[in-house]
């Protein structure tokens, strides 16, 4: 398996290794054992290329080691061996996979112009053939990085670049603009969708839902990504719906009855819509072709985000929830 098959294959693993973390205790689970185990064996590996510089097998370790931080966003701790990497052997056989440490580092950071221009040199030194797919893949993760953190130039720059790049594959053309059309939904309208019927078979139409911030959740039980985040958002409903916060989950699942069967045991308390029998096509409206997706509508039906998850979630609900309460508090009359 080549080096850039390698990489394919962690970032496709990293997402379902990290969804069974996400759901595990802390040091009593499989998980957390491989979690320390990595770690450990990220520190051995720093110090055997620190003290075998010039080792046959040098390559074999920051192959390694750069592959195990990738696997758990592990980045910024790893940028230091990564530039030193690149500046020693700026055309090394991985150097790539030294360039996504490098430029996912700037990314954790907040930095996302910096990750913008090393993401490009990074592109420059692919070929044209046999890296579509890493090239693909790689752009997904830094993209959807942007995009989580409201930097949607340049998640939008990112997609062009690798449209510019790659566009003979009509697939991979064809998903692009997907990608950038839903970049293009932030700050319009959501789509005005016909009434639909929940699981339960009860009309719901997004517009009845102004006056609230509304999270539309498109996932599938089957998705191991979208069960992972389940607790962060199952965590912000609790927290956030007295103040005006609603979600709706539209399943991809192929059968209502899984569906079904998933929200009784989760006992998850906002409606679902299953867009197969529901009656309309949600996942057509919003423009969706992966999951996880979620969209934010603010109180006057605005798309106003899109793909929070995790911590992002949370932040940026306690900013628009708080400030909606003070302005509601300041429209009060003076006494």
């Amino acid at each position: 398996m080549s080096n850039f098959q390698t990489l394919i294959a962690t970032l496709i693993l990293a997402a379902t290794a990290s969804a069974v973390a996400a759901q595990e205790p802390k040091g009593s689970s499989v998980s957390a054992l491989q979690d320390k185990h990595d770690r450990a064996l990220l520190q051995d590996l720093k110090a055997y290329i620190d003290e075998h510089p010039k080792a046959e097998d040098i390559e074999q370790a920051y192959m390694l080691l750069f592959n195990k931080a990738i696997e758990h966003d592990w980045f910024t701790e790893h940028e230091a061996i990564a530039t030193r990497y690149l500046t020693d052997q700026p055309d090394g056989p991985i150097q790539s996979l030294a360039r996504i440490v490098s430029t996912m580092s700037r990314a954790q950071a907040g930095k996302y112009a910096e990750a913008l221009g090393r993401y490009k040199e990074l592109m420059r030194g692919l070929g044209k053939d046999d890296q579509e797919e890493f090239a693909a893949n790689f752009t997904d993760t830094l993209a959807n990085a942007a995009t989580a953190a409201g930097e949607y130039s340049v998640a939008r720059q990112v997609y062009e670049t690798l449209l510019e790049r790659y566009g003979e594959s009509p697939t991979l053309r064809q998903k692009i603009r997907d990608d950038l059309s839903r970049l293009d939904k932030v700050n319009k309208p959501a789509p005005d969708v016909a009434a639909v019927k929940d699981i339960k078979g009860a009309p719901l139409r997004l517009a009845d839902l102004k006056g609230k911030y509304v999270l539309v959740d498109f996932w599938a039980t089957w998705c191991a990504p979208c069960i992972a985040e389940l607790p962060n958002v199952q965590a912000a409903y609790t927290k956030y719906h007295d103040g005006g916060f609603e979600v709706v989950g539209v399943s991809l699942d192929e059968t209502k009855t899984a569906l079904l069967d998933f929200v009784k045991a989760r006992n998850i308390p906002w409606r679902q819509v299953h867009n197969a029998s529901s009656g309309g096509d949600l996942v057509e409206a919003f423009g969706v072709n992966s999951i996880p997706a979620t969209f934010l509508i603010d109180p006057q039906g605005t798309i106003i985000r899109l793909e929070l998850r995790g911590p992002a979630l949370d932040k940026a609900l306690a900013k628009l929830i708080k400030s909606q309460a003070v302005t509601q508090r300041t429209d009060l009359p003076v006494r």
